[in-house]
């Protein structure tokens, strides 16, 4: 049985569907067959997130790549699911105009430098003493939101 989908926790945050450790290993395995079946699934997921159509298929193993380079530093709490959504759809953006079949396709560390680069060009960073939000504690503070939204007309 498939887990539950997340609470809405707003528009225009990303959530991880994996772990870092689940997409690596999903890139792993599918990189040396040319298989991108997983690695399609998964960013159809982020894009219905993200309520955007999904990659085509010449995009998909480079857009995951990113997916996979911002999953430990959104865990680690350096880059908020709203910073996430952000970086991630502008990436996206970016390789549409720049390169839409998807060639040449970025290298691993080619990813990881453009991700380093709207890191900097930000300031991205985790805030001291903030534990990563958590799907959970998006649904309570939307939760919250709600009912103080309605309690204050009483």
């Amino acid at each position: 049985m498939a887990p539950p989908p997340p609470l809405p926790a707003g528009i225009a945050e990303l959530y991880l569907p994996r772990d870092s450790r689940s997409l690596a290993r999903i890139a792993a395995d599918e990189e040396p067959t040319g298989s991108i079946a997983r690695r399609r699934e998964v960013l159809i997921d982020v894009s219905r997130q993200l309520l955007m159509g999904p990659p085509s298929d010449a995009l998909v193993p480079e857009l995951f790549d990113f997916l996979a380079a911002v999953a430990p530093r959104m865990e680690a709490g350096a880059i908020s699911p709203a910073w996430g959504s952000y970086v991630y759809t502008t990436y996206q953006q970016d390789m549409l105009k720049e390169r839409p079949t998807g060639v040449p396709r970025r290298s691993r560390p080619e990813v990881e430098r453009a991700l380093q680069g709207y890191v900097e060009f930000f300031r991205l960073q985790a805030r001291e003493g903030r534990k990563p939000r958590t799907i959970e504690d998006a649904g309570f503070d939307d939760t919250r939101a709600w009912r103080d939204e309605r309690r204050l007309g009483r």
